[in-house]
């Protein structure tokens, strides 16, 4: 008897070929977002360039209480241009924060991914920080306390200078993966360096004041956490209602 073997190829019978599908990208980054980070690494250099040592001082804040008052001593930002490097950097960098923030979460490319929205942003931090000085300038001279407003208004453009820093990268890593939880974690970290300055601030207003401790936490309550309620506020509506009001 002779036994036959029948020999197939593993291809016979193969109906469909694997065709390569396309990756699908959900957001993307448009130029003008590498623009914005490309500018705030200017400003950021430019406040380096004029003054390494106070700007080593700035971000040691944070390891070491004690430079902020070393740094009180031998620098007012009110008399130099060094301070609007820093104004124009965090702007800049919250902005884009924000504006992504609220693109992620809501997905409405359309209406929140454009420079335009971007803008208003800016133009919304921007006013909330004039509003902020003007305050703490009309509080001082009401009271008589312009050592404590300066005091409040330094560890404010100190840690914003650190801040900056740290909304660089966090940005930088947004742009390239711009998932809810990188933003969320992001968020989080903000909100802890403003609370930093928040607890700092009230301490040091309080002792150079000499005031009554409750009309100090109606101050900083009016002055710092408000705003900052309001505009978590309006930018969760957006995200929810696409409305601020």
């Amino acid at each position: 008897m002779n036994d036959s073997i029948d020999f197939q190829m593993v291809t016979n019978g193969i109906v469909h070929s694997v065709e390569p599908l396309p990756r699908v990208v959900g957001y993307f980054s448009p130029s003008w977002n590498f623009i914005v980070v490309l500018f705030a690494i200017l400003m950021i250099v430019l406040v380096k360039h004029f003054g390494s040592r106070r700007f080593g001082l700035m971000l040691s804040v944070f390891m070491q209480p004690a430079d902020s008052e070393k740094l009180m001593r031998e620098w007012n930002p009110a008399t130099e241009l060094s301070w609007g490097a820093i104004f124009a950097a965090n702007v800049a960098l919250l902005a884009l924060m924000v504006q992504k923030t609220i693109l992620v979460f809501s997905g409405k490319t359309l209406l929140y991914g454009g420079p335009d929205f971007y803008l208003d942003i800016c133009a919304f931090i921007a006013a909330l920080y004039i509003v902020q000085h003007l305050a703490i300038s009309l509080y001082s001279w009401l009271f008589g306390i312009e050592t404590a407003a300066l005091y409040h208004e330094m560890i404010h453009v100190i840690v914003m200078s650190t801040l900056n820093v740290a909304l660089l990268v966090l940005d930088v890593i947004i742009i390239f993966y711009p998932l809810k939880v990188i933003i969320t974690i992001s968020l989080l970290i903000l909100l802890i360096i403003i609370g930093f300055r928040i607890i700092k601030t009230f301490f040091g207003f309080q002792s150079l004041s000499k005031m009554n401790l409750f009309n100090n936490f109606l101050y900083f309550c009016a002055i710092e956490i408000i705003p900052v309620s309001v505009a978590v506020t309006m930018a969760f509506r957006l995200i929810v209602t696409d409305c601020v009001l």
